[in-house]
């Protein structure tokens, strides 16, 4: 009698373990793609504002995917998204996931997008007019730099290339030997907000995004992280000459764009890469 009252007692435990009701953080299946659809709801600060906010009705866990890019953009019950310039309209869908693995998606809802408010001030810097409007711009290598184009020194601590320094004339021979012979001295690359924003000598593209989040006070003003594409020679080149896609800012401004990326486990010290851009 006590085996079985313990089984029951142990069969009621696993029952109420596996509601999804029990778990906040748990995606509930049971709705269809359909009944998604038109749960689905995109709510703007104001009408036209560019801060979203993507909910269901009943609430539901859910995965919110842009759908001009299939690229996720959040989870969870309410998800925030900030959309960037320029004004356009943006479409978004989302998925729900059982705990059997089963997907319900739901068809994309449109929202029209013109007002820019709350952005980090990062995108102003590296993006912005002077006219309180927002354009892309192309950079090369700066060749006028004293510390040369690319290379290696200390991370959070050198402010360029200073331990292993490549000059103008030694760009294109270290370009080819990386497998990169595009992004020589004549290499270039563009960056703009949105999709596509990023477009590169080598023919990639891919997007773009910067924040003022910094690692160093006083050493670097920001992040700056690219998605689908890199920059000219944007390789760890003692890590297998791994694609690097973050970078932190040193200098931005309307000349020069210096960046800065560590090698995997660098602290204080350590051995980081250093870019030197500037405006064509």
């Amino acid at each position: 009698m006590k085996k079985i009252l313990f089984a029951a007692a142990l069969l009621t435990f696993m029952m109420a373990s596996c509601n999804p009701q029990q778990d906040d953080e748990s995606p509930v299946a049971n709705v269809t793609s359909e009944e998604l659809s038109k749960e689905l709801q995109i709510t703007a600060k104001k009408e036209g504002n560019n801060n979203l906010v993507v909910t269901t009705s009943p609430t539901r866990y859910i995965y919110v995917y842009d759908a001009e890019t299939n690229e996720m953009v959040g989870s969870g019950t309410s998800v925030k998204v900030q959309v960037l310039p320029p004004a356009r309209t943006v479409k978004y869908y989302v998925q729900v996931t059982g705990f059997d693995r089963s997907v319900a998606k739901s068809e994309a809802k449109s929202i029209d997008v013109k007002e820019f408010t709350d952005l980090d001030p990062m995108l102003t810097t590296l993006f912005g007019d002077g006219k309180g409007d927002f354009t892309s711009y192309t950079y090369t290598w700066n060749t006028e730099a004293a510390d040369g184009v690319w290379g290696n020194g200390g991370y959070m601590e050198s402010t360029g290339p200073a331990w292993w320094v490549v000059k103008t004339a030694d760009i294109d021979q270290q370009a080819t030997d990386k497998g990169l012979p595009k992004d020589g001295a004549d290499g270039w690359f563009s960056m703009g907000l949105g999709a596509g924003g990023v477009k590169t000598s080598r023919g990639e593209s891919g997007s773009v995004t910067a924040t003022s989040t910094k690692v160093k006070d006083g050493w670097d003003i920001g992040t700056l992280t690219f998605n689908g594409t890199i920059p000219l020679m944007g390789l760890m080149v003692n890590n297998g000459n791994a694609r690097q896609y973050v970078y932190q800012i040193l200098k931005a401004d309307s000349k020069e764009l210096r960046l800065c990326a560590p090698e995997p486990g660098a602290g204080d010290w350590g051995t980081a890469f250093f870019w030197n851009f500037k405006r064509k």
